[in-house]
């Protein structure tokens, strides 16, 4: 059966839900499955993570204490789907807290039948 680009989008956007909550509830266990063994996690601040040391770095401490995404375009590319948001989040990191709030490019991949994420890019907003 072929999926409808609106399939697709409410599919990924489901999925990206889940990574939400994941991250919310510091549950790494979930979002093992939900991220790709290839990820490459770019953050706003250059750094690079893959997916072991971004879930690394959630078991030592780091917390998501909100998040919310918005101006959100998903773009199916048959199993391989791009979003594009805003994203605005409060994460406390070791002893302080930060507040990132780029635009990501992120893109889904659909394997044994779900989808994961394999990539994030985060770009931050220039100054005006």
């Amino acid at each position: 059966m072929v999926q409808t680009a609106a399939d697709v989008e409410r599919e990924v956007l489901a999925a990206d839900a889940g990574r939400i909550k994941a991250l919310l509830e510091n549950d790494v266990a979930a979002l093992e499955q939900i991220l790709g063994d290839d990820l490459t996690y770019v953050h706003s601040n250059g750094m690079l993570d893959t997916k072991e040391s971004f879930l690394n770095s959630l078991r030592s401490g780091t917390r998501y204490l909100s998040m919310e995404m918005s101006d959100l375009a998903v773009r199916p590319l048959g199993e391989t789907a791009i979003m594009t948001a805003k994203f605005n989040a409060r994460v406390q990191v070791r002893d302080r807290e930060v507040n990132p709030e780029p635009r990501v490019l992120v893109v889904y991949t659909k394997r044994d039948g779900r989808w994961q994420m394999i990539a994030w890019q985060s770009t931050p907003f220039a100054n005006p």
